[in-house]
């Protein structure tokens, strides 16, 4: 948990992470829903955006494999530069409750596995290259990878050339866990197999239990 008395703004910042087909955006647009009714302002952002010009590259050229990892690792940051500086440290400053669909967990378990650089090495040029505010929870939900890719592919007919490949998501399912075993974040592990309503709900009891434990 970050720490109140450390924090430069009066916002909540959870994130959800997982392998393609984990359910993260499902999941994510239902906690908006809930919340909201509860009385909180919430605002539902995810990663890569599709506003900045890296973020609109990346979802352009990643899904026909156009880009070298390094290529993309690049992208990614100066995407998430400018998602911090345009959105998420406004929303927080503003006391918004931030659900972000992917942050820089998801590209250190991601890239880790097609570059030469370790996940610990990515999450601390994210920490100190961009400032990235430090998730008040991250939620990872795990699914295998073999789920996920079903689910990922039966989503949309066709497969992503970049990322959904069997043997990739099992690699990068392994860092999302080593990562919430070994990083200085909070980390929560969700059962993704389960239905999308029991994921949703123990995510949601999470989040509110630590706003009210806030007041």
């Amino acid at each position: 948990m970050v720490d109140e008395a450390k924090k430069e703004y009066s916002g909540f910042l959870f994130v959800l992470e997982g392998i393609d087909g984990s359910g993260k955006t499902c999941a994510c647009k239902e906690l908006l829903k809930r919340l909201t009714s509860d009385g909180y302002t919430v605002i539902h952002l995810r990663e890569p955006t599709n506003e900045s010009q890296w973020g609109k590259e990346i979802r352009e050229r990643s899904p026909k494999g156009e880009l070298t990892p390094e290529e993309e690792l690049e992208l990614f940051i100066r995407d998430r530069e400018w998602h911090i500086a345009n959105r998420i440290l406004p929303a927080l400053k503003e006391g918004k409750v931030v659900l972000l669909d992917r942050y820089f967990f998801a590209t250190g378990a991601y890239q880790s596995t097609v570059t030469n650089l370790s996940w610990k090495e990515i999450l601390r040029r994210n920490r100190e290259e961009i400032s990235s505010p430090e998730p008040d929870i991250v939620f990872i939900l795990d699914v295998p990878a073999k789920i996920g890719l079903e689910r990922a592919t039966g989503r949309t007919g066709k497969a992503n050339l970049q990322f959904e490949k069997l043997d990739r998501l099992v690699k990068v399912r392994q860092a999302y866990l080593e990562i919430a075993e070994n990083d200085v974040g909070t980390f929560r592990i969700i059962n993704s197999e389960q239905s999308l309503e029991r994921v949703v709900d123990e995510i949601y009891d999470i989040i509110t239990d630590t706003l009210i434990m806030s007041e």
